[in-house]
């Protein structure tokens, strides 16, 4: 086992610009071609100083490799299983969304919304929501490329804008990208 890992190379897997970090960490492999396509899941609070979602892991795939670094691009992202747990109580109501946008550069990004109603509420009120946050999401994606759209989403900026325009129809507790998916 020793002796094969002696043999492989390893390269630095390289984070995109959007993050405060440079390097994400190291892998190990025989030949370049292998390295394409790999998948490394890290924190956004470790990647990103502005932030403070300390229960958000981005997904950064290898899409390119140069000597020893292996540049990434994000793949996605998704809140912990806990923090969607903490959101939902009783006496509320849960609202999810699903819904695949494009963005300006052609990319096709699956975007998951959760969010948490203060009180009961009916399932016309929580469709109307639905019906406004994704003219949102379409609105936001096609004005910006995959990367300014994620980045937005780490920033906050997005559900602020989301929040705003729900709180219009019934008022949230809380409203959350859950996860978020590059559609290859």
């Amino acid at each position: 086992m020793a002796k094969a890992v002696i043999q492989k190379n390893w390269y630095e897997i390289q984070a995109p610009d959007i993050f405060s970090v440079d390097e994400v960490g190291e892998t190990p492999s025989e030949k370049q071609s292998q390295v394409i396509g790999r998948t490394v899941k890290e924190s956004l609070n470790e990647m990103m100083e502005e932030t403070s979602k300390y229960y958000v892991d981005v997904t950064l795939k290898v899409t390119d490799v140069e000597g020893n670094k292996a540049f990434t691009e994000i793949d996605g992202m998704e809140c912990s299983s806990e923090f969607v747990s903490r959101m939902i109580r009783k006496r509320s109501d849960r609202m999810d969304l699903v819904h695949d946008t494009t963005t300006s550069d052609g990319r096709e990004v699956r975007v998951k919304v959760i969010g948490a109603t203060l009180k009961k509420t009916s399932s016309e009120t929580l469709k109307a929501v639905r019906k406004e946050l994704s003219d949102i999401l379409d609105e936001k994606a096609s004005e910006q490329s995959y990367e300014e759209f994620m980045e937005n989403i780490f920033l906050d900026n997005v559900q602020e804008d989301m929040r705003e325009a729900a709180n219009q129809i019934y008022p949230f507790r809380e409203l959350e990208v859950r996860k978020t998916e590059l559609k290859e």
